[in-house]
């Protein structure tokens, strides 16, 4: 039996799309609360309670989603959402507070709305929720997620966020594709898959080709057809990607050197999806791809700003411990399982050093 939950109900983007969207909120009910982080709910909340004021939707509270999507925080803004006496909930943010805000929108049984505010991920659009524990290590990928009947992208509020989120966002959806390409090797072909793939391939060029043109615009903090071209492969198609491939286009290399790097404190500092654009490197190692196929990509993580090399990550081809615990926890994750073949620690390690020396010649 084929079953996917494709999409949310609506997608809106568009500048200003927030403050045009009342009617589309009072559908959902009289009465919201909104939850994000500081600088989120600072650049969105009065376009939303603007739009709320105009349809008679009253805000019933504003709540911090507590700096990670982790259970205990889920269980926070699921209480605050009962307590307020909410219709629905509005989430604001980033990946980690709009994956809280699904989380706790499906605890608490209300809609959800959510207002994204960099285009990082496609969290916006998906009915799952990355969760980590309360020290930001990766736990499980959670389907006990809300699928949201509204997303409202501003695309004047992506353009004022920092660079570094939109080109995180690039590397997260040109996995899309690199994993895609190897996972549906795996199962039995079907049209849903099918069409997954293409999706995947669209974003995959899209962004390859508007991605410069996208950061560009973001530094100078205008929107701009390239702008827009990404933001909706980062959120919109990237998301019907997974929506159509379901648990057959499962994430796989690059994501599980993802969880693999934040099993190190040294990576901290890194966004999700620069963390994964690294990755996108060393599966691409790991599959044993064209060295002319890897450098470009390379080419492109270089002249966008993500990372190429293990120092730009926070880590040294020397520090043997470091990597040997990143190949470990890589080649354990339930992603790198969905490879379609065994990947151990010791090739894990070998393609991070690879994308490490190729990156160094390009740098």
């Amino acid at each position: 039996m084929l079953a996917r939950i494709i999409a949310p109900g609506s997608y809106r983007r568009g500048a200003g799309v927030i403050r045009a969207s009342g009617r589309a909120l009072r559908s959902l009910g009289a009465r919201a609360c909104l939850v994000g982080g500081h600088r989120a709910l600072a650049a969105a909340a009065p376009a939303l309670r603007e739009a709320m004021a105009s349809a008679g939707v009253e805000p019933v509270g504003q709540v911090w989603y507590g700096g990670e999507c982790c259970p205990e925080n889920i269980a926070m803004v699921a209480a605050a959402i009962k307590e307020k006496g909410a219709d629905f909930l509005v989430g604001v943010g980033g990946g980690k507070a709009l994956d809280t805000a699904k989380g706790a929108a499906w605890q608490a049984g209300v809609p959800l709305v959510t207002v994204p505010t960099i285009a990082a991920t496609c969290a916006a659009f998906t009915s799952i929720a990355i969760i980590y524990d309360q020290e930001g290590h990766f736990l499980a990928i959670s389907h006990e997620a809300a699928n949201p009947s509204l997303v409202l992208v501003d695309s004047q509020i992506i353009a004022a966020a920092p660079w570094r989120y939109l080109t995180a966002g690039m590397g997260d959806t040109l996995a899309k594709y690199i994993e895609l390409r190897a996972t549906s090797t795996a199962v039995s072909p079907h049209l849903a898959l099918e069409g997954a793939l293409g999706l995947a391939r669209l974003c995959y060029d899209s962004i390859l080709a508007a991605g410069p043109g996208a950061r560009a615009a973001v530094e100078n903090q205008v929107v701009t057809p390239d702008l827009e071209r990404v933001i909706d492969a980062v959120i919109l198609i990237s998301g019907l990607v997974s929506g159509l491939g379901g648990d057959d286009g499962r994430t796989a290399g690059a994501h599980g050197i993802y969880e693999g790097l934040t099993a190190s404190p040294l990576t901290r500092g890194c966004c999700h999806g620069e963390l994964v654009a690294f990755g996108n490197l060393v599966q691409l190692f790991l599959e044993g791809r064209e060295t002319k196929a890897i450098k470009h990509l390379a080419a492109f993580n270089r002249q966008v700003g993500l990372p190429i090399t293990l120092a730009e990550v926070g880590l040294s081809p020397e520090d043997e411990p470091s990597l040997d615990l990143i190949s470990r926890a890589a080649a354990e994750s339930p992603d790198m399982a969905n490879m379609p073949f065994p990947v151990t620690a010791a090739m894990i390690k070998e393609a991070l050093l690879a994308a490490d020396r190729l990156g160094q010649e390009l740098a």
